[in-house]
């Protein structure tokens, strides 16, 4: 009979290193002088570290070099409880490898304010495309995610209401909510009734639930659309209505 080995679940493996780009050769470099950072991270932020990470790690290798960001190589480690690998990468490369933080800061400032990418490309060089890319990019993350990643930390009282804007010169609700002074969901809704409130907050539910799956909160402090109460209730049956 013919074993096949289990191999975990991929989900998101790159690990956000906090190292200066003037350090970021050595640690490639030297294996040893590599650990320091490695251990101080886990030290700083466990939260931002698989939960196996305590039990052991060792390197594993590289990867390919990056056509993105000048042939740049990036470490690997594998975990040594569940042979899970994840690739190192450092704070100061964008996510997707798209660009470093030095070269699009000033630009990204700029999105804030609604500046459009065709003004980008011709201020900052590419094209308008990539402008754009880099903005949606942002957006692929969890909110809750990457804010909270510690379960207790989870509020259990919060606030939610709807902002009114416009999308295209239509009418939309962006479903916001908040706890412990930090917004943690603002997703769009087409419409101000239950089931469209519900789908918006469930957003929030959700990725409040991939950080702990019993994650049900205390209160939710609204105003009086009737709509807003009914789809809390519907995500979170036993949540308070203030």
């Amino acid at each position: 009979m013919t074993t096949v080995a289990h191999r975990p679940p991929r989900g998101y493996r790159t690990l956000r290193l906090p190292l200066a780009e003037a350090d970021y050769e050595q640690f490639i470099s030297h294996g040893e002088l590599a650990k320091g950072p490695l251990d101080q991270l886990s030290g700083l932020q466990p939260e931002g570290l698989p939960e196996a990470w305590g039990q052991g790690y060792g390197f594993y290798g590289f990867t390919a070099p990056s056509r993105k960001q000048q042939q740049q190589r990036y470490r690997r480690v594998r975990l040594t409880a569940t042979g899970g690998v994840f690739t190192v990468a450092p704070a100061f490369v964008m996510p997707y490898l798209s660009a470093t933080v030095t070269e699009v800061e000033k630009a990204v400032l700029l999105m804030r304010f609604h500046v459009p990418c065709w003004v980008l490309a011709y201020v900052f060089g590419r094209d308008a495309m990539y402008w754009y890319r880099l903005q949606q990019g942002l957006g692929r993350f969890s909110v809750v995610g990457t804010t909270v990643k510690v379960p207790a930390r989870l509020p259990q009282d919060l606030v939610a209401d709807e902002k009114h804007s416009r999308l295209n010169g239509d009418k939309i609700y962006i479903a916001t909510t908040a706890g412990e002074e930090c917004i943690l969901g603002a997703s769009v809704a087409n419409s101000a009734s239950e089931s469209a409130l519900a789908q918006a907050y469930g957003v929030f539910a959700a990725e409040a639930r991939a950080v702990d799956p019993d994650y049900a909160p205390a209160t939710v402090n609204t105003d009086g659309w009737p709509a807003t109460p009914a789809a809390w209730k519907s995500l979170f049956a036993g949540i308070t209505i203030i």
